[in-house]
């Protein structure tokens, strides 16, 4: 860091034939390094013996290299420098005819606390912003070796070690190479070495604090738009384009096109220009040139629109082509979409409301098409499990239902073979064994549900009931269908068994008096819901099947009096 001193001029009284001079510069070093003084003569004033005094002392300071404080050549050197070493220090140039003396200040000071410098020992150097530069170590050539090489030198910045990348900061002697400059490189660097003297190494430290300048050479104007780029446009429609111009000076801007600017008097092309204000710090000046076409004709096409932009210092330009449009698949895409998400959800929608009569439409016109499956070895297609009436001789209106109304439907018209406990046993059977054995040759197990006051106490009374529940649920795993004949409000009084079924799969409940002729058809919703969850049936032929005139035979028996065998699986 150099600071100014006073100068005088005059002569002292012991040497009044030497002609005296303050220095200019007060050097300012960082203590406990490594510190040199030279005379600060001019290039004619070097014309005889140099000696180095203390203060105004007459004794001249020792040439000894072990010294710590001696004279080396015509320098001055602190071996190494302390604080209380700063003060007046006198070099003094004598021949026969000639002598001057020149007054050196030297300050030596510590660093700063928490600081690897003092603010007293800073250089400063600028480097111009958008541009490489570089930072020179000062002051170091007094440490050449004796092959006139510098010392190795390390960079810090704001006292930690700054990468030599070699992309960014590049390390050179004694210099540091910035590449592209920004004012995020301001701060303080340091460059630090070492020199070996009579066996030992003292440090060398110089800060340097970098300030920035802006770049103040003249500029050609910049386009910022356009940006040499391609615009669809339909033919015949209206179109503006526009030019972006900005620079330090004042900039001409025009468009052309095929070679040629814009006549004032064409029809179709029009120039409109507008002088932006910008502020006055900012020190540019903005243009923008708008192209207004009232109609895109197919010679546009032809040849791009270039807009050129010029001052006293440069020239730029930069164009739009015109292309026609790409068809575009984005909104044919998109239609499909919306389109197949509107089917999808209408689908599933109706799926859901007819899917009983999609799936037994299904089965009634595909079943010819679907792969045979090998048979399961069932006899039956469904067990029925209903209500025993108590007292012998008695009957109720679940058993109209179970062997007149459910053969009626199922078997004569829908051509299924039902199991019913009564009609198809025989006298004198085992019914333990006669429900085990026949619940395992039932592919369904349909369980009619009726309102008693009893609390169904019939479900789980019987062993048959506990047999047949058993092999459904738990054994076989047959897939049980609930049948209501009427509403039942409470299904706490039943069976667990039966309460866990209703909560899986619910229950099919007729609607209305299901003791009339109406309940006997097969086409109405309550049976249609039966046959969904019944096993796939080969449709009867009307041509081929006696069972659907209305003088049919005994139930559970073909026209002929057997029971009909029903082949595949179900």
């Amino acid at each position: 860091m150099f600071q100014t001193a006073s100068s005088e001029a005059g002569k002292a009284g012991g040497e009044r034939k030497c002609e005296e001079r303050t220095g200019q510069i007060i050097l300012v070093s960082s203590a406990y390094e490594i510190a040199v003084r030279s005379c600060p003569l001019n290039p004619n004033e070097n014309k005889g013996n140099i000696n180095w005094y203390k203060n105004d002392s007459n004794t001249s300071i020792s040439m000894e290299r072990g010294s710590r404080i001696h004279q080396y050549k015509d320098k001055l050197w602190f071996v190494p420098a302390k604080v209380k070493d700063s003060g007046q220090y006198y070099c003094t140039v004598r021949n026969s005819t000639y002598c001057l003396k020149i007054e050196v200040t030297a300050k030596f000071v510590q660093h700063e606390p928490d600081l690897c410098y003092s603010a007293q020992a800073i250089y400063e150097q600028k480097l111009i912003i958008a541009g490489n530069g570089q930072l020179v170590c000062p002051y170091l050539d007094y440490f050449k070796d004796e092959n006139n090489e510098l010392p190795k030198i390390e960079w810090d910045k704001d006292c930690k070690p700054l990468l030599l990348d070699d992309a960014n900061f590049i390390g050179e002697s004694n210099k540091l190479i910035i590449m592209n400059v920004t004012e995020a490189h301001k701060g303080n660097y340091t460059c630090r070495a070492s020199y070996a003297l009579l066996g030992k190494q003292y440090p060398i430290s110089r800060v340097i604090k970098l300030l920035t300048l802006e770049e103040n050479r003249p500029q050609s104007p910049e386009i910022v738009s356009p940006v040499n780029e391609t615009m669809e446009v339909v033919p015949g429609s209206q179109l503006q384009l526009v030019c972006n111009v900005t620079g330090r000076e004042a900039n001409f801007v025009y468009w052309k096109w095929n070679g040629s600017l814009i006549d004032d008097d064409d029809p179709v092309l029009a120039e409109d220009y507008i002088q932006v204000e910008n502020p006055p710090s900012k020190k540019r000046n903005t243009v923008i040139l708008m192209l207004n076409i009232s109609e895109v004709k197919s010679k546009f096409y032809l040849y791009p629109f270039t807009c050129v932009a010029r001052n006293k210092y440069g020239i730029n330009a930069a164009y739009i082509q015109l292309i026609h449009p790409v068809p575009s698949f984005q909104k044919h895409l998109i239609g499909i979409f919306v389109m197949l998400t509107v089917v999808i959800t209408s689908s599933v929608f109706i799926y859901k409301i007819f899917k009983v009569d999609i799936v037994l439409w299904y089965r009634d016109s595909c079943y010819d098409f679907l792969p045979k499956k090998a048979s399961d070895g069932k006899t039956y297609d469904a067990y029925i499990l209903y209500p025993k009436t108590l007292g012998e001789g008695s009957t109720s209106n679940s058993d109209v239902f179970v062997f007149k109304i459910l053969p009626e439907v199922l078997e004569k018209q829908c051509g299924y073979k039902l199991f019913i406990y009564g009609r198809d046993d025989y006298a004198g059977e085992d019914i333990v064994e006669v429900t085990n054995e026949n619940i395992k040759k039932s592919r369904r197990l349909i369980i009619i549900l009726v309102r008693e006051t009893s609390g169904f106490s019939w479900l789980g009374r019987s062993s048959e009931e506990h047999i047949v529940l058993y092999n459904a649920l738990v054994q076989d795993g047959v897939k049980v269908v609930l049948l209501e004949l009427e509403k039942i409000q409470d299904y706490e009084k039943m069976p667990e068994s039966i309460q866990f079924l209703k909560r899986k799969q619910g229950a099919i409940r007729w609607s209305g008096d299901w003791t009339g002729e109406r309940s006997q058809s097969a086409k109405t919703r309550f049976w249609k819901k039966v046959r969904y969850h019944m096993p796939a049936q080969q449709p009867l032929q009307p041509s081929a099947s006696c069972c659907l005139q209305p003088q049919g035979p005994t139930p559970g028996r073909d026209c002929e009096g057997r029971a009909p065998c029903l082949s595949g699986s179900r």
